[in-house]
């Protein structure tokens, strides 16, 4: 019976990939991506009870390796969910309660911090900083509380919002000191087993290594994350708990699958873990869950998604829980336009009339700002975000984004983009435009920022940032 439903499986999605027109679509899409080692990774699309998984390019350009749907690869931030749910998990085991203070679990803790609770760490609203290390520095958890608690809090606790690694170390010591277990241990026993997950973790699954991806920024090898300065257990608490796991498309869907159910979290976990408990900043129109981030979509469902990244390895997980479709990718070289790729996969099955595509972009070709083509376009386009005026970023995205952008994501989400990155360049000016075809990069005096921005028939059909 086993081989038989294997069987059963493997057909369904032999047959998706090979009826399913979207599927086609997403194909061909990735296959064209995949040459010159532009793209290399897995993508796993459900959509409606048929899967389509595929892997493109190599885990490993110099054994020339192919990354297939079972390769490992490093999910950065996503992570963070898992750690969510552990924390609940711990919750309907009677062990701890969100509300509880964290001078519960960690002595000495300084008077501006004794009112932080593990809500406020779960939704990124203690007052943490971003980091406060090296994700490889040597560190253990007792000394990563004390630089962590020794660190000034960047507002009163559960007041803003402000993404922190910090806090999700944090809930990972917590996780330790109440079960006597590392992390990755409890995690395995009370999530990844009886999701069925077999190849998710940091140390404990046994990866032959060929199995787990090699990292390319660029043309450069940069290594396996498991291979780094890392523990016997696992990373070091700069990135343990808040990233660094690894896993395959085919686990990530597994965990995806038995979310769906109660075996794992309860109806009543569930709720807190994607309860909107707080905007991810001043009218972006997302919130933050307990490891997830919740999105309105213009089809007024909601999707429910993370991803997470270190510049090498790239994971976007996306669920349409309302819709029924689930995208996961997974890429070993990242790079600002697989950002969008996920949303296209999923816009594809959304609409039929829908073509994929997605430019990509070489900095070549530096000129002048008065050289550089689609200068009212872009000169419209930094006035707008620059002012920080709400209703001259909306007439601006009203005028000059392409209507298929417009659609990737709700207006909230497009104005909490614009916004931050519009305050990011106070005090710098255009320097230089690189162009090269649809894609003009936007470099500035005095700053690391760079804004890509592709131009299709004259508007803008895609942003990215890097810094």
């Amino acid at each position: 019976m086993k081989n038989l439903l294997f069987a059963l499986f493997t057909l369904l999605c032999i047959s998706a990939r090979a009826q399913n027109p979207a599927f086609q679509k997403i194909d061909q899409l990735l296959t064209g991506l995949a040459k010159d080692h532009q793209f290399s990774g897995s993508v796993l699309v459900a959509w409606k009870g048929e899967v389509f998984k595929k892997g493109y390019g190599t885990s490993n350009r110099e054994a020339q390796t192919a990354f297939t749907p079972q390769t490992i690869s490093c999910i950065g931030s996503v992570t963070k969910q898992f750690t969510g749910a552990a924390i609940l998990k711990l919750e309907m085991m009677g062990k701890l309660n969100v509300q509880d203070p964290i001078t519960k679990y960690f002595e000495q803790v300084p008077a501006d911090k004794q009112g932080i609770t593990l809500h406020h760490l779960l939704t990124h609203s203690a007052g943490f900083p971003g980091a406060i290390g090296d994700d490889y520095a040597s560190i253990d958890g007792k000394t990563f509380a004390q630089q962590a608690f020794a660190k000034p809090l960047l507002f009163e606790p559960g007041k803003q919002y402000e993404y922190s690694n910090v806090g999700f170390s944090l809930l990972g010591i917590v996780i330790e000191k109440i079960t006597g277990e590392s992390y990755e241990v409890f995690l395995n026993k009370q999530l990844f087993k009886p999701a069925g997950m077999a190849q998710t973790g940091y140390v404990l699954p046994k990866w032959e290594t060929n199995s787990v991806a090699t990292g390319y920024r660029g043309e450069r090898n940069w290594g396996k994350i498991n291979e780094k300065n890392w523990a016997t257990d696992g990373p070091y608490w700069h990135l343990r708990a808040n990233g660094g796991i690894l896993s395959n498309v085919e686990d990530l869907y597994k965990w995806h699958q038995a979310l769906l159910g109660d075996k794992i979290l309860s109806k009543a976990a569930k709720t807190k873990y994607y309860a909107k408990h707080i905007e991810e900043g001043e009218g972006a129109g997302s919130y933050y869950g307990y490891g997830w981030a919740i999105f309105p979509t213009p089809r007024q469902t909601t999707l429910i998604a993370h991803n997470g990244g270190n510049g090498v390895f790239f994971c976007d997980f996306l669920r349409y829980v309302d819709e029924d479709i689930t995208v996961i990718l997974l890429t070993n070289a990242a790079r600002r336009e697989w950002g969008r790729l996920a949303t296209v996969c999923a816009r594809t099955c959304f609409d039929p009339t829908f073509v994929p595509e997605l430019k990509i972009s070489d900095v070549s070709n530096a000129m002048s700002p008065d050289q550089a083509p689609h200068q009212e376009l872009i000169d419209n386009f930094l006035n707008a975000i620059s002012s920080g005026d709400e209703a001259k970023i909306k007439a601006m995205i009203e005028a000059n984004f392409a209507p298929g952008f417009k659609e990737d994501f709700p207006l909230e989400e497009h104005l909490k983009i614009l916004k931050k990155v519009g305050g990011d360049l106070k005090g710098h000016e255009l320097a230089t435009v690189n162009v090269s075809d649809e894609s003009i990069t936007l470099n500035f005096t005095g700053s690391p920022l760079k804004i890509n921005v592709e131009v299709v028939g004259g508007k803008i059909a895609g942003i990215g940032v890097d810094n």
